[in-house]
């Protein structure tokens, strides 16, 4: 299960908008929603169950906390509305208060291996470390390396750190991106990760064409910065960033290249924390909860709004989301001041386990518990993968294959489609090289002998016999064209070698192409998911096109004195689309037989249709409208040119239309509301 792509912004807010306070369980405010094999968002069984609402610490209220961390059995709030960090035990028993005297605006706690507590304070623009007993050890300030910037502020909103001595923070409005420095030193070491800037094509032409100090007045693209991080035991970086990008969540190695195979992109990130077993868990200020799995495909959407009724589950704001080493989840709502948990339910256990078997390459281990997954949800798509891996493991390469595409995993059906097509070879290679000996050789044995005997005449008399009749002819006039296309194109537009008729039939043949080119290739290289087919729709669109194509064409030939009729530009075009009617049901064939290595086969019949169909194009219309050079281009982008405006027209009024209809229903409607009231 992967996102086409990864998960659509606008998509993701239908869903999350969709969920607001739905019982589809008697025991929770919410439904649990999941990705199925085409990228849709489906329901299914509850992923975590709510299992209680911390309200105080003790007796101690929180104001405005703003982060949390786990370690161990303790709790750590970063109470910020208290100036604090509080402390306490998983149910919510105080412990202890710490920084009552030093912090300002704690937003940030994170607590290192050796049991430290870290803090970022905003208002502070510091970070201070705390020992075990709240004793504070070390604070960093600003570095004052000329590296950092000298203009550029220090205001810490989350800080972490790995077991390699390197502390990482991120800061409000940084856009070079992680602030990194020695933990033992407080020296700064650089900045790390900083988001990419995608830029056009077109700042690419200004940049290439303006000077220094126009370049100067444009609007000046910067990076996004970093809002939020954590670290995991491994010492991978995770990254948030708290507006609308390709990809709200990194996953970053040392080098800091990004390690997740898909883009994480939803609206409204407020926090994120990372599971024992690589997971994802990601929250939304607007209450919602998201777990992906180790390379970024999304598991779970559940959470949702509260909008007054104060049903566990469901929440104000989120500011802050933890796990527990057993996958507990913890969830802050800053604007309540309480904590809610969350507990996985057996599927979801069930699910974790297949998954950390499945990562760590057991996929035979992992079968059972996958088996289980499905048993429990057979919806759940991302089970077929796993149990897929076991099969191809077990080479059993044909249940491989149909468990790889239940899981509309391409790479994987190529895969064990190789490994199962060579053992076929392996298995039938005498038998294979036998029949196509028998194949040749006969045919050979057969034009030899019908040299001699002509024992093929009657059959060649029927084949000339039906050759020689006037539409199928004209028909078979298209293998002419690759020959001598100039002296084909004068016999269309000066002997009548092909009609209407035959160039309407090739018209028919060529739209049954598109279509088998649409919805029968093969699996792996297939582009239409199964169930959405709309054959009628692309029918009638490839007919339209060909229809304005050809009216646009003949427009402009008439208007720049070309000789084309109306017939001849008819005829001329589809007869010009020679290499297509022939190559591309080779290219559908095959299919069903190469593999995602071998693409570079289709590859090359593409270039060879698309090159040759264009060269025959031009040279139709050079030759049917008697065109130099220069009147060919030209012709050529004029009749492109309107085919565009005419597309243009056409959608506008369409939706004039549609509206007038939708007007007039409206109208209708209210008439006989009237009438019946």
């Amino acid at each position: 299960m992967r996102f086409n792509k990864f998960l659509k912004t606008a998509a993701v807010m239908l869903i999350l908008t969709s969920v607001l306070a739905v019982n589809v369980f008697a025991d929770t405010a919410y439904k649990t929603i999941t990705v199925d094999k085409n990228g849709d968002y489906i329901e299914t069984q509850n992923a975590y169950n709510p299992v209680e609402t911390i309200e105080k610490i003790g007796d101690e209220i929180l104001s405005k906390p703003s982060d949390m961390a786990i370690s161990g059995d303790r709790l750590y709030i970063a109470d910020t509305g208290n100036h604090r960090i509080v402390v306490s035990t998983l149910n919510g028993d105080l412990i202890s208060v710490i920084g009552s005297d030093v912090l300002k605006e704690p937003v940030g706690v994170f607590i290192a291996g050796n049991g430290e507590i870290l803090v970022a304070d905003s208002s502070a623009q510091a970070v201070f470390a705390f020992g075990t007993d709240g004793t504070l050890i070390k604070n960093y300030e600003k570095p004052d390396s000329f590296l950092y910037g000298k203009d550029e502020t220090f205001i810490p909103l989350k800080v972490a750190c790995d077991s390699n001595d390197n502390l990482y923070i991120s800061c409000k409005g940084n856009s070079n991106g992680i602030v990194q420095l020695s933990r033992s030193t407080g020296e700064f070491l650089g900045y790390f990760g900083a988001n990419e800037v995608k830029v056009s094509l077109w700042d690419k032409f200004l940049d290439a064409i303006f000077t220094e100090e126009q370049k100067s007045q444009l609007q000046q693209t910067i990076p996004a910065s970093i809002s939020n991080l954590t670290v995991d035991s491994d010492g991978i970086v995770y990254t948030m960033t708290n507006i609308e990008t390709e990809q709200v969540i990194r996953k970053l190695n040392m080098s800091a290249n990004d390690m997740l195979t898909t883009n994480i992109s939803f609206p409204s990130p407020s926090d994120l924390a990372v599971g024992n077993i690589g997971n994802i868990y990601a929250a939304t200020s607007n209450g919602y909860i998201l777990e992906f799995n180790s390379e970024g495909d999304l598991l779970f959407i559940f959470g949702g709004f509260d909008d007054g009724s104060q049903r566990i589950g469901l929440f104000s704001t989120i500011s802050a989301i933890s796990v527990t080493d057993d996958g507990r989840l913890y969830v802050l709502d800053d604007t309540a001041g309480q904590i809610q948990t969350f507990e996985p339910t057996e599927f979801t256990e069930n699910v974790h386990t297949s998954l950390y078997l499945y990562q760590e390459g057991k996929y035979l281990e992992s079968k059972e518990p996958w088996e289980q997954v499905l048993l429990m949800n057979n919806l759940f798509d991302y089970a077929h993968k796993g149990i897929a891996e076991s099969y191809y493991m077990e080479e059993n390469y044909a249940s491989a294959m149909e468990h790889f595409e239940l899981s509309n995993d391409k790479e994987g059906v190529s895969k064990a489609f190789t490994e199962l097509r060579n053992a076929v070879i392996r298995k039938n290679i005498f038998i294979i090289l036998g029949v196509a000996v028998v194949i040749f050789g006969g045919a050979y044995l057969l034009v030899m002998l019908s040299k001699k005997t002509k024992v093929l005449a009657p059959a060649g008399g029927y084949v000339r016999k039906i050759t020689s009749r006037k539409t199928v002819k004209e028909v078979l006039f298209l293998f002419k064209i690759p020959k001598n296309p100039m002296d084909a194109y004068y016999g269309i537009k000066r002997e009548n070698k092909v009609s209407v008729l035959s160039a309407t039939i090739l018209y028919g043949i060529f739209v049954i192409i598109y279509l088998a080119d649409k919805y029968l290739r093969g699996y792996i290289f297939s582009s239409v998911n199964v169930g959405q087919y709309s054959v009628l729709k692309d029918a009638a669109v490839i007919i339209g096109i060909f229809v304005l194509l050809i009216l646009c064409h003949y427009l402009i030939c008439s208007i720049t004195e070309g000789e084309a009729s109306l017939k001849n530009v008819y005829c001329g075009i589809i007869y010009s689309l020679m290499p297509y009617l022939l190559l591309r049901p080779v290219m559908i064939v095959l299919t069903h037989f190469l593999t995602t290595s071998e693409v570079f086969i289709l590859n090359f019949f593409n270039v060879v249709i698309y090159a040759c169909s264009i060269a025959l194009l031009v040279v139709m219309v050079s030759e049917l409208n008697n065109y130099k050079a220069a009147e060919t281009v030209k012709c050529i982008f004029w009749t492109l040119f309107a085919f565009f405006v005419a597309i243009v027209v056409l959608f506008i009024l369409y939706v004039m239309c549609k509206q007038t209809a939708e007007f007039i229903s409206q109208i209708w409607s209210e008439v006989m509301y009237r009438v019946q009231g």
